[in-house]
């Protein structure tokens, strides 16, 4: 089912937006049936890129805190850099959690950035925790 959700995900140049949004509706209600969601933590499609992320960031968004929670982390890993499909979509997710159910993944996710020397992550948890934190 993961393979059959992917290809509606995918996107290509002969699609166009409307065709393409109908595509992807059809991949989230079938993602509605998948229970763990290690599949749409930004997978790699080969020869598809990034191209699948923003609907996988739809999917994510729907769920739960509690659905969320196991993949807290990963989720942190989208804000390494905000240009990224579905990255803007996670991060608003993420701000509905409230902070102190976040703060141990975000804790680790700012020592992985730090220990990587990633400063564009770094700036991107700090400015999450300040709206967090609003």
């Amino acid at each position: 089912m993961i393979d059959e959700i992917y290809d509606l995900f995918i996107w290509n140049a002969t699609m166009t937006p409307e065709e393409y949004e109908a595509r992807v509706k059809k991949g989230l209600a079938l993602a509605e049936r998948v229970q763990y969601l290690y599949p749409f933590l930004q997978p790699m499609i080969p020869g598809h890129s990034k191209s699948v992320w923003e609907p996988c960031a739809r999917v994510l968004a729907a769920r739960s805190d509690e659905a969320l929670e196991p993949y807290l982390y990963q989720l942190f890993e989208w804000l390494q850099d905000l240009t990224w499909p579905g990255a803007d979509i996670i991060r608003d997710r993420l701000l509905k959690i409230p902070f102190h159910r976040l703060e141990d993944s975000w804790k680790l996710s700012v020592t992985i950035a730090r220990r990587e020397g990633d400063e564009g992550w770094l700036e991107n948890l700090e400015d999450f925790k300040k709206e967090a934190r609003k």
